[in-house]
């Protein structure tokens, strides 16, 4: 089922570069070519094997870290996107599938075929007629300047619907709507919903976040201030095209699909969001 797989690991985190180490040698074993992100490799001297993920076309990715070190991922990585196994070793790392000690049962019973698919909705954006790299989690409008106020007017198709002054605003995914849209006062949307859920960040007057079905087109028009950026699931960063003031959001036409065993969303969310540790419903 799998003959490649490609290994990235939070770089900021030795353990999970030396747990990297360790599941090279097992996928190896195992008969698989592996191939590592660069600050992996260099890190266990395997330059050999060095791919960036952009150019990293695999059967499997492996992730070694938390949400962010998928969100970076999957960015990056060619499309469409190879299923992968998240290890964690983040925070509270919703995305992540299996703990570290878990980790090499996993990659056998991936071997064997013994796993479900998780397909995940990605958002494409579009600015001044380019496209940007698609988002797993959200596409988030804001102030290039932290103390400046985003004046921005929200469209549904052809429809003015919203005006928006807050910090920030943000299309999230179903899977989004669980990370960043959630910290700011968003509703979590169950995976069978398709919808899109728009969030304001500290608006200035009561304006609440919206759910738009994912058959509409979503554009962010700002007013103010000149210097906005765009930023996407907290990794790619690009000020706001000068001339067209716009983003422009729709469903891609790519999904994500991640590694489940158990497949139960809900067990996720009280697990490791909703609810703290020993609190039971």
């Amino acid at each position: 089922m799998f003959n490649t797989a490609g290994l990235v690991a939070r770089v900021d985190r030795v353990k999970a570069l030396r747990y990297g180490k360790n599941l090279l040698a097992h996928l190896q074993a195992k008969g698989l070519s592996v191939f590592l992100e660069p600050t992996l490799a260099k890190y266990v001297n395997r330059l050999d094997v060095a791919v960036p993920l952009e150019k990293m076309k695999v059967d499997l990715l492996i992730t070694i870290g938390g949400d962010g070190t998928i969100l970076m991922a999957c960015l990056q990585i060619p499309k469409p996107e190879p299923p992968i196994l998240a290890i964690n070793m983040g925070v509270r790392g919703f995305l992540t599938e299996v703990a570290p000690r878990d980790g090499l049962e996993a990659v056998d019973k991936c071997l064997r075929g013994e796993f479900v698919l998780e397909r995940c909705m990605k958002i494409a954006s579009l600015m001044g007629g380019a496209r940007l790299p698609d988002a797993l989690n959200e596409v988030f409008i804001t102030a290039d300047a932290p103390v400046k106020l985003l004046h921005a007017r929200i469209w549904r198709d052809s429809m003015s619907v919203a005006e928006c002054q807050a910090d920030g605003v943000m299309v999230a995914s179903q899977v989004g709507s669980t990370g960043y849209s959630l910290s700011a006062g968003g509703p979590v949307l169950d995976p069978d919903v398709n919808a899109f859920v728009l969030t304001p960040v500290v608006p200035l007057i009561g304006f609440r976040p919206m759910v738009f079905p994912t058959t509409s087109t979503i554009s962010i028009e700002v007013f103010r201030p000149k210097k906005a950026v765009v930023v996407l699931d907290g990794h790619y960063r690009r000020e706001i095209d000068p001339k067209t003031r716009r983003v422009t959001i729709t469903k891609s036409e790519y999904e994500s699909c991640f590694i489940r065993f158990k497949g139960d969303f809900y067990r996720r969310l009280k697990g490791r969001l909703l609810f703290s540790k020993g609190r039971r419903i």
